[in-house]
């Protein structure tokens, strides 16, 4: 694919889909079609490229069944450092991994590597498409938790309060599971708490 498109055709996602669902768990996979049906849905709703979230979707848990050592050997491979933070949140690496995997197997462009690196933890100051497909992969029709239904009301609402909502969940979550949050989702919920006006 051209690294400087932005939009696909329906016989290239179909390819693409061909690729990367070859790469997965077949029990991933009903989730990952869920992101991506998703994802299309608030691309239409938002204003963005329907076919790049529907390619970022397709994508966004391409290493997912990876090892740590196998997300270590992929990140040396195309010369991507691995922080201590991230080896301390090794759940997160498939974001990582699946960035560099999109870009240099796949030949998809910037805007899309950015969104499936940031749609595990968030970042500050999040471009559209980065906030539809973390929003996308938390709210897919194959996800069950409690408060799903105010999160998915809240993205076809206001997206910064979707986000704000969505980063305080996981937060709360990854402490109640004993671990420590990857510092930025902290900073990205601080973010999006204040652009959306919310108060603790």
């Amino acid at each position: 694919m051209d690294p400087n498109r932005i939009s696909y055709t329906e016989l290239e996602l179909a390819s693409l889909r061909h690729r990367a669902y070859a790469m997965l768990d077949a029990r991933r996979v009903p989730h990952v079609a869920g992101c991506e049906e998703e994802a299309v849905c608030l691309a239409g709703r938002w204003g963005a490229e329907p076919s790049a979230a529907a390619a970022a979707a397709i994508l966004h848990d391409v290493t997912k069944n990876l090892t740590v050592e196998g997300h270590m050997a992929l990140m040396l491979r195309y010369g991507a450092t691995c922080s201590d933070e991230l080896l301390a949140c090794p759940k997160i690496l498939h974001a990582v991994t699946g960035a560099l995997v999109a870009e240099h197997e796949f030949g998809m462009p910037e805007e899309i590597c950015s969104a499936i690196r940031w749609h595990t933890t968030g970042r500050p100051d999040m471009t559209l498409l980065e906030k539809i497909i973390y929003l996308a992969d938390y709210i897919e029709p194959t996800r069950a938790f409690d408060g799903l239904d105010s999160l998915r009301k809240a993205s076809y609402e206001d997206l910064d309060a979707a986000l704000a909502l969505g980063m305080r969940m996981s937060l709360a979550e990854v402490r109640r599971s004993g671990a420590e949050p990857y510092f930025e989702t902290e900073k990205a919920y601080t973010f999006y708490q204040h652009a959306a006006n919310i108060s603790e």
